[in-house]
């Protein structure tokens, strides 16, 4: 989407402020299904200088999700921030999950998908509607643990082989 493409080559070295609206045609751009719409605001931060470009980016709005348990719509708060930093470099690669390098002749920056990559991981990976949080709670607790992870030890009236294999396992 041609909005939300920043044009950095002819900014100067200093901090630039953007906002973006982002709505249903937004997340209709991209081919997922995940998130069907939204009304966030994005508010991203550019801080030019000869060695790199810093993203500072803070994201607020609700996300419209679909409940894994009843398939329910229901309205998401995000808030997110998050930094990434374009180092200037020989290739554009990403170094890590928050550091791309660029090329010193790189025009643009898409900031369109960085919102909807950190839209997605501000996302629940279990998806509850708000009415089936109590119930949740209920079965949270509940822990699988095998034997080999507890203390377990055979009691008195147990049969005098499997004590024996117990006395060996023990050794």
């Amino acid at each position: 989407m041609r909005k939300f493409v920043i044009d950095i080559y002819r900014m100067r070295n200093k901090l630039h402020q953007f906002e973006f609206e982002v709505d249903e045609v937004f997340f209709s751009s991209f081919d997922q299904e995940l998130i069907r719409n939204g009304k966030l605001k994005a508010k991203i931060d550019l801080d030019k200088n000869d060695s790199f470009i810093g993203m500072d980016v803070n994201i607020e709005g609700t996300v419209e999700l679909i409940c894994d348990r009843s398939l329910d719509p229901y309205h998401y708060p995000i808030k997110e921030h998050r930094k990434v930093i374009f180092k200037y470099g020989d290739l554009e690669q990403e170094l890590d999950h928050d550091v791309v390098m660029i090329t010193n002749n790189t025009q643009q920056l898409d900031v369109g998908q960085y919102i909807f990559e950190f839209v997605g991981l501000a996302v629940p990976m279990k998806k509850l509607h708000p009415r089936y949080k109590e119930e949740d709670h209920e079965f949270g607790s509940l822990v699988y643990s095998s034997r080999e992870e507890s203390n377990y030890e055979f009691s008195p009236e147990t049969d005098p082989r499997w004590k024996k294999l117990n006395d060996l396992k023990k050794n």
